[in-house]
């Protein structure tokens, strides 16, 4: 049932890194950036995410059989946060704090239920990419229950989960070019 492991570099998932990274740098460089311009960049990231995640579905599901539902499920969210905040920003805005916590919550849950097909591509890949996994779990939870953090360390804090996630997405991408 899962014993086709071929999958080649993963070149969206390499690109979805690429733009976390870049994100974090900056969100971290110009902290006095408009508040509406990080809305924009957010949901962009938040489409791509998703798109990512549904494009490698066939093959996720192959390796994790029905856990991958999961991940479509978290991506098809994902798309809709993002679609929410580039088409109505103002909401976006007002609401910014609690829905990257539940973002990144949904982002490291889905991550989590299907970190296991990474076994087959080595030990190391797992472990590193659970590791990363779990400190993007307690960032998400970190912002959801105090929101004060969020408030005063907000850049900071979203620009370590972008990071974290973006190197997170490279290392799979070539976790999976065997």
């Amino acid at each position: 049932m899962f014993n086709d492991h071929r999958w080649g570099f993963d070149w969206t998932e390499f690109m979805t890194g690429i733009v976390f990274l870049i994100a974090a740098y900056f969100v971290i460089k110009q902290p006095q950036a408009a508040l509406l311009s990080l809305v924009f960049l957010f949901a962009i990231a938040a489409i791509i995410s998703g798109i990512t995640t549904i494009g490698g579905y066939t093959k996720l599901r192959r390796e994790t059989g029905l856990r991958a539902n999961f991940a479509l499920v978290f991506a098809i969210i994902d798309i809709l946060v993002g679609l929410l905040f580039l088409f109505h920003a103002p909401t976006g805005v007002l609401v910014l704090g609690y829905v990257f916590a539940f973002w990144f919550l949904i982002d490291s849950i889905e991550r989590l239920t299907v970190v296991s097909h990474l076994r087959v591509f080595g030990t190391g890949y797992f472990v590193l990419s659970l590791i990363l996994d779990i400190i993007s779990l307690a960032l998400g939870i970190l912002l959801v229950v105090n929101p004060m953090i969020a408030v005063i360390s907000f850049n900071v804090l979203v620009s370590f989960y972008f990071a974290v996630f973006g190197i997170n997405a490279i290392l799979i991408a070539f976790a999976r070019r065997n």
